[in-house]
């Protein structure tokens, strides 16, 4: 833990310039946990194009893969804002972690699950192994469902091995480690290039689910109220931004996005439709969750979907009427 805090404050320290001198500006540090073109890029957009500054902050940007590695940079104090999963919010609070979703921008689950050519037929992926992202992602959670969906028990007809972010699990795909894995809708057509073909449309079925959205803690929204205001009306208006200003927004996809760039305007496309224009945290989209984990996981079973949201962030700025005023 001590190794990766120096790690991650190395980091924050080179973003910054080394510089210690005073900014007028309120100082964040923010994680996004995936390097492919998903919601988060709502934030690189933020960052890139002047609008967390317009408001007051002066906001470092760093990738951390995976929800809960970005978790623990929140709780050491090393960040004070993530854009990352519901599961792992869940997760940590039931270790009795301070840690809540205040926005939601995917609030529906975006996943397919593919296969390599030579799996024909779901029947096909019996004891096959399936690349997987680590527990309390979406990756994981989608795998589950997924595979649950179409009849397999995730623990004893397939074997499942944790591998990472997307494109590693694609990379251990066309290496022949693996014959099957879960994607987003944003990666659907980098996949489908690569040979792949969807097996199980779990998108289609808009399954209500914390998908992806920004996380803090209960402690930031006291002492920083202001600031994390002035986050979230910059968020409101880099979504708007994202929405109205194609070109430039593309070219901050580019800029930050790992990925098969050909498939940026696709990505663009749906996360236009996808995205909410009042980022509210999904009630319902927890519920899910836990219902689902709370198969196995009792004490998550009987907890309150609501505990795991706070949506003051957006009621505040919904209520100030800033949304209204950006289509004015």
């Amino acid at each position: 833990m001590r190794h990766r805090s120096l790690f991650v404050a190395f980091i924050i320290m080179v973003f910054c310039g080394g510089s210690g001198k005073l900014n007028a500006q309120e100082r964040l540090n923010f994680a996004y946990i995936s390097p492919n073109a998903g919601s988060s890029s709502v934030l690189w957009v933020a960052k890139d194009a002047g609008i967390f500054k317009k408001h007051g902050l002066d906001v470092n940007v760093v990738y951390i893969e995976g929800t809960p590695k970005a978790l623990m940079s929140l709780f050491a104090g090393e960040l004070q804002v993530v854009a990352g999963t519901g599961p792992a919010v869940v997760q940590a609070k039931m270790r009795g972690a301070d840690v809540t979703m205040i926005m939601g921008f995917e609030v529906f689950l975006p996943y397919y699950l593919i296969a390599i050519p030579d799996v024909k037929r779901v029947e096909d992926l019996k004891g096959k192994i399936g690349a997987n992202h680590s527990a309390a992602t979406s990756a994981d959670f989608a795998m589950r469902l997924g595979l649950r969906n179409i009849g397999f028990d995730p623990e004893r007809d397939v074997n499942l091995r944790v591998v990472g972010a997307t494109n590693l699990r694609m990379l251990a795909m066309q290496q022949g480690q693996a014959q099957f894995t879960v994607i987003t809708t944003t990666e659907r057509e980098e996949g489908e290039k690569r040979g792949f073909k969807v097996l199980v449309d779990l998108a289609s079925k808009r399954i209500p689910y914390p998908h992806s959205g920004l996380i803090t803690s209960q402690r930031m929204l006291r002492e920083k109220h202001d600031a994390m205001l002035r986050f979230g009306r910059a968020t409101v208006e880099a979504i708007h931004f994202f929405k109205t200003q194609k070109a430039p927004t593309i070219a901050v996809l580019k800029k930050y996005a790992k990925t098969d760039l050909s498939t940026l305007d696709t990505a663009y496309t749906y996360l236009k439709t996808a995205l909410p224009d009042a980022p509210y945290p999904t009630i319902e989209g927890m519920k899910t969750y836990i219902a689902e984990v709370g198969r196995t996981q009792k004490e998550i079973a009987k907890t309150d979907p609501a505990s795991f949201v706070d949506s003051s962030i957006v009621k505040s700025v919904e209520k100030e009427g800033f949304l209204k005023s950006l289509s004015h």
